[in-house]
């Protein structure tokens, strides 16, 4: 009966010790991976010849794209020999899909740049906000647009900056003097000697801020971006249109003193 008694205890003694372990193992994983998905509902208002023109990753059923980059784009940056003071561009994309849950990017009060699915739900709605708000709009596209699809854009949304891809291949000549700028989203895909050659400004994105959806950790990678841009200057950081997204911009705005400037 001793025996008996001890072992029994022994082994309640060992099912606490595993139960712990594991709950500890679950409460220390890192926060969810930040993900969009696009609805099946497009806006009644986009003719269809420029529905193509979004599709390529942005689908009723395809994962966030962006987050198949790495977060930070390895690529070389000229280092100052001084420091800089923190300066960063901010671009939310992708938008359109819910003015109400979208346009508190808005109300910051800073220079914000708006990469918009043309194929959203609200993509004119919101396009007319970004504009009245007097933000940089940028219209997504997975090909480069001809003049008669950026006529047929301009007809749908109103006047846009800039068009924004994550391929920049031949998009310096489907850009060429139409004033428009180009964003690549992938930070690596365009080549900027081609760019300056047809005239168009180009913007290339730096870091990802919100791969993954904890607010504590969107505000950490903005002060990573904000100390990178102490050595190179500028950064542009690309941000999901997340709630944890805007409360983090919010706070960190209001912390910490960084100059947001516009994407140009």
């Amino acid at each position: 009966m001793r025996n008996a008694f001890w072992l029994v205890l022994i082994a309640g003694a060992l099912a606490a010790i595993v139960g712990g372990f594991a709950q500890g193992m679950i409460s220390a994983k890192p926060p969810p991976m930040a993900t969009l998905r696009a609805t099946a509902r497009e806006s009644q208002h986009l003719p269809p010849a420029l529905k193509a023109l979004a599709r390529g990753g942005v689908g009723s059923a395809a994962a966030d794209a962006f987050a198949q980059d790495d977060v930070v784009v390895q690529r070389p940056r000229a280092a100052g020999a001084n420091w800089r003071n923190e300066q960063l561009s901010v671009a939310i994309g992708l938008c359109g899909e819910s003015v109400a849950a979208q346009s508190g990017f808005l109300r910051l009060g800073v220079p914000i740049a708006f990469v918009l699915n043309p194929h959203a739900a609200q993509a004119a709605s919101f396009a007319k906000l970004v504009r009245d708000a007097n933000q940089t709009l940028l219209v997504q596209a997975s090909m480069p647009p001809s003049a008669a699809t950026l006529a047929l854009l301009h007809r749908a949304l109103g006047a846009f900056d800039g068009v924004a891809a994550r391929d920049a291949h031949g998009m310096a000549l489907a850009l060429r003097g139409s004033g428009l700028l180009f964003f690549d989203e992938r930070g690596d895909s365009a080549n900027p000697s081609e760019f300056a050659a047809a005239g168009v400004t180009l913007v290339r994105r730096d870091v990802t801020a919100d791969d993954r959806s904890s607010e504590g950790y969107v505000t950490f990678m903005l002060s990573r971006a904000a100390g990178l841009s102490r050595r190179v200057g500028t950064v542009v950081v690309l941000l999901r249109p997340l709630p944890s997204s805007l409360e983090a911009l919010r706070t960190f705005g209001a912390s910490r003193s960084v100059a947001i400037v516009a994407l140009r």
